[in-house]
């Protein structure tokens, strides 16, 4: 996450050398202080993955049950208009 923040794409590319394309070498990388959350910080980034992903499951179930609805209500209102 830190890595795919436009700060520090800014500050890869402010730190690169090179003409024709930005070089950012494995040298530079080391340079990099990467913070670290504390770790009651981390858990609740974990606990709030977990639910997203939960979330997505549930979501994914819920369209898959009315997908497999909806074609019984619709054949029920054609036949009760009938």
């Amino acid at each position: 996450m830190f890595f795919n923040r436009p700060e520090f794409d800014r500050y890869a590319r402010f730190n690169s050398w090179g003409s024709a394309r930005e070089v950012f070498t494995m040298d530079d990388m080391n340079d990099v202080a990467i913070p670290i959350p504390d770790i009651s910080v981390q858990r609740e980034i974990v606990n709030i993955h977990k639910c997203y992903i939960e979330r997505q499951r549930i979501a994914a179930q819920l369209k898959e049950q009315l997908n497999q609805l909806c074609p019984i209500l619709i054949k029920g209102s054609l036949e009760s208009n009938n």
